[in-house]
C-alpha cells in the first residue's frame, strides 16, 4: 500500500521534517521532543483537540476587543481594522507560549485560507474576514466532531459566508439576473477542479471543463441565488454559532436546475416539504445549496482533486500520474471513507512512510526540502527557532501591532501580501502549475528574505522594532557546553537544526560525496563565522578559548551573528 504506516521512532530528521511541515516552525526542544516519538504518537500531540482558542485581539483605538462586539472607534472602520486581524493572524504564527497543538491548528487554518482564498480590500470588513478565518479554525480539526464538521459540510457553510459572499459577488445572484462568479470558482477552485494539472486535454468543445461543463456553471449559479449580506452579522447559523449571509426567498431562482452527463444528469429541486405555498423558504434554499455540494461531492474526481491540494501543501508540487493512482486514490479513498473530514486523511499522510521517503537520507531524496518556504513560514520558523516573541497582544498592542504590521510589510517584500493574494484563485504558490511553490523565489524576493535575516540578526541597524535574539544565550541554552566550543562542531549542530538536508556532514572534500551539504559548503561557513575577519593567529582555538572562559563576549557575540547570517542568508534555508 502506498501509504504503509511509518514504524519506529522519528529521531531529530524525521521529527524537523514533521514539524516544519505541520506547524509554523518547531524550537530545538520541539524536535527533540518529538525525536523519541513514533509518528503515531507525534500525530496525537500535534491534533490534540483541547486545545485553546485564541484570544480575541484589540483595537488600537479603544483598547477593547472589536470582532464579536463591534464596537469601533471613530477613526478606524471594519475595513480599516482589517490590516490589524491580518497582523493578529501573524502573531498567532509566531506565538511560542501555546501547546505545538495550536500552531498545527493554525498551520490548517492557513491551508484553508489558501485554499477558500478571500481578498481583505476587497471584502472591506475586518468581521467578515475574522468570521471566516473563524469557520476554518472549527473545521480544522474535525475528527472528533459530529458530521456536521467535514470539508464537505465546509464547502455549504463557505457558499453562504460573508465574506465569500463580498469576494466573489455571490450577494449579486439573483433569480433572472444570476451571477456565476461564486458557482464558476466553485466548481474550478474549491470543490472538483479541472482533473490533474499537467495533463488537460486540448481538443475538449468549447464550455467542456472535463469535470464540469459550463451548462454545470449555470446550474450552479441559479441554486446559489438568493443569498445576501449580512453585515450587522445576526444571522447565525446553526451548527456553527457564527454569522452567515442571510437568505432572501423572493430573490432565490426556485425553478428546476438541470446539470449536465459530468453529473450524471442530475436534477436539483426545492423539496416540496420545506416550501410555503409553493413559494421559496430560507430551509429550501440552504437544502438547493447543500444537494448541489452533495452532488458534486460524490464524484471520486472531487476527492481527488482536494486531496491534491492537501498533498502539495503537506509534501511536494508535483503529483504525476503514477503518484495520482496511487498515494492521492488512497487519500482520497480515506476521506471519502472518512465522510470527507479533514483530519483522518492528514494524519494518514503524516503517519505515512510516503511522507518520510528519505528513511535513508540519501541525496535522491525528493521530500525533505522539497517545499521552498512561503515568507510565513520563513518569517515564523526564524522566530520560534530563536525564541523571538512579540509584545503581548492585548497588553501591549501598540508595540504588537507595530512589530506584526513590520513583519507584514517584509513578508509582502518577499512576494506575500498577506490576506491580499494577487488572483482570485489565491497565492500563487498554493495553486499555479507547473511553478507552485517555487513562485515565491525571485531574484529579488531572495534578496528581500535575506534583508530580513540581517533585520532580525541587527547587521544593518540597531533601531529594530523585532527584538533581536541573545545569541550567545541560545547557543548556549540549545547546545552542550563541548559543542558550544568546538567551531566545527557547533556549525554543524546547527544546521541539523535549521537545514533539511544535512546527513554525513564532513569538512573533508575529499569524503562529502554522500553528503548532505558539500565540504565545501560548511568551510564557507567557518570562513563566515572566524575568519571574516580573522582577528587570531587560530581563530578556531580562541574560541575554543572564549567560550570555555567565557571572557571576551562582544567577540563571541559578533561571531555568533555573523554564523546565523551565513547560514540564514542561504538558497538552504529557504528550504522546508
Amino acid at each position: 500500500m502506498p501509504l504503509t504506516t511509518f514504524t519506529g521512532t522519528l529521531g531529530p530528521s524525521r521529527a524537523a521534517h514533521l514539524l516544519r511541515r505541520a506547524t509554523f516552525g518547531p524550537t530545538a526542544e520541539q524536535i527533540e521532543q518529538f525525536a523519541t516519538l513514533t509518528p503515531q504518537e507525534a500525530v496525537a500531540l500535534l491534533f490534540d483537540d483541547m486545545v485553546p482558542d485564541p484570544i480575541q485581539p484589540i483595537n488600537p483605538e479603544t483598547g477593547q476587543e472589536w470582532l464579536l462586539t463591534g464596537v469601533l472607534g471613530e477613526e478606524l472602520g471594519l475595513g480599516g481594522l482589517s490590516d490589524h486581524f491580518a497582523m493578529w493572524l501573524i502573531g498567532l504564527a509566531v506565538d511560542q507560549t501555546q501547546p505545538v497543538s495550536f500552531s498545527a491548528r493554525e498551520k490548517i487554518v492557513f491551508f484553508l485560507h489558501s485554499y477558500f482564498t478571500t481578498q481583505a480590500e476587497k471584502v472591506g470588513n475586518s468581521r467578515s474576514l475574522y468570521y471566516q478565518n473563524e469557520l476554518f479554525r472549527q473545521f480544522a480539526f474535525d475528527k472528533n466532531k459530529t458530521e456536521e464538521f467535514s470539508f464537505k459540510s465546509l464547502i455549504k457553510k463557505i457558499s453562504v459566508d460573508n465574506a465569500m459572499l463580498r469576494f466573489l459577488d455571490g450577494s449579486q445572484n439573483v433569480k433572472g439576473s444570476p451571477n456565476e462568479n461564486y458557482g464558476r470558482e466553485l466548481m474550478e477552485l474549491y470543490s472538483i477542479g479541472r482533473g490533474l494539472e499537467g495533463t488537460f486535454p486540448t481538443d475538449l468543445p468549447q464550455g467542456d471543463y472535463l469535470n464540469y461543463t459550463e451548462q454545470d456553471v449555470q446550474a450552479a449559479a441559479r441554486v446559489l441565488s438568493g443569498i445576501k449580506l449580512d453585515e450587522d452579522f445576526v444571522t447565525i447559523d446553526l451548527d456553527t454559532d457564527l454569522p452567515r449571509g442571510r437568505v432572501e426567498p423572493g430573490a432565490h431562482d426556485n425553478d428546476e436546475k438541470q446539470f449536465s452527463n459530468r453529473f450524471n444528469d442530475a436534477v436539483i429541486s426545492p423539496d416540496p416539504l420545506l416550501l410555503q405555498n409553493g413559494q421559496p423558504t430560507e430551509e429550501s434554499v440552504l437544502d438547493e445549496i447543500s444537494q448541489l455540494i452533495e452532488m458534486i461531492t460524490s464524484q471520486q474526481e472531487s476527492a481527488l482533486y482536494i486531496c491534491r491540494k492537501i498533498y502539495r501543501f503537506y509534501v511536494y508540487h508535483e503529483i504525476t500520474e503514477e503518484l495520482q493512482n496511487n498515494v492521492i486514490t488512497e487519500m482520497a479513498s480515506t476521506f471519502a471513507t472518512n465522510s470527507y473530514k479533514l483530519q483522518p486523511v492528514i494524519e494518514e499522510l503524516l503517519q505515512s512512510e510516503h511522507f518520510y521517503d528519505a528513511i535513508a537520507m540519501s541525496v535522491d531524496d525528493d521530500k525533505y526540502g522539497a517545499i521552498i518556504k512561503s515568507p510565513l513560514d520563513l518569517v515564523t520558523g526564524t522566530l520560534r527557532f530563536f525564541k523571538i516573541q512579540l509584545a503581548d497582544f492585548v497588553t501591549d498592542f501598540e508595540l504588537f501591532y507595530d512589530q506584526a504590521g513590520t513583519l507584514r510589510q517584509l513578508m509582502q517584500r518577499m512576494g506575500m501580501n498577506y490576506y491580499e493574494p494577487f488572483e482570485v484563485a489565491g497565492y500563487g504558490a498554493y495553486h499555479q502549475f507547473p511553478a507552485y511553490n517555487r513562485n515565491w523565489i525571485s531574484s529579488n524576493y531572495l534578496a528581500n528574505r535575506y534583508d530580513f535575516i540581517s533585520y532580525v540578526f541587527m547587521m544593518n541597524t540597531g533601531n529594530n522594532l523585532i527584538p533581536s535574539p541573545d545569541i550567545v544565550q541560545f547557543t548556549k541554552d540549545t547546545f552542550d557546553n563541548a559543542t558550544g566550543a568546538n567551531a566545527r562542531n557547533l556549525i554543524i549542530a546547527y544546521i541539523q537544526y535549521m537545514f533539511p538536508l544535512h546527513f554525513n556532514l564532513t569538512y573533508d572534500t575529499a569524503a562529502d560525496d554522500d553528503s548532505g551539504l558539500t565540504a565545501e559548503r560548511l568551510n564557507y561557513f567557518l570562513q563566515a563565522f572566524l575568519y571574516e575577519p580573522q582577528l587570531d593567529a587560530d581563530p578556531e582555538g580562541e574560541w575554543t578559548n572564549r567560550w570555555n572562559a567565557n571572557y571576551e563576549m562582544d567577540v563571541v557575540y559578533g561571531q555568533l551573528l555573523k554564523l546565523a547570517n551565513a547560514l540564514l542568508q542561504t538558497p538552504e534555508y529557504q528550504l522546508m
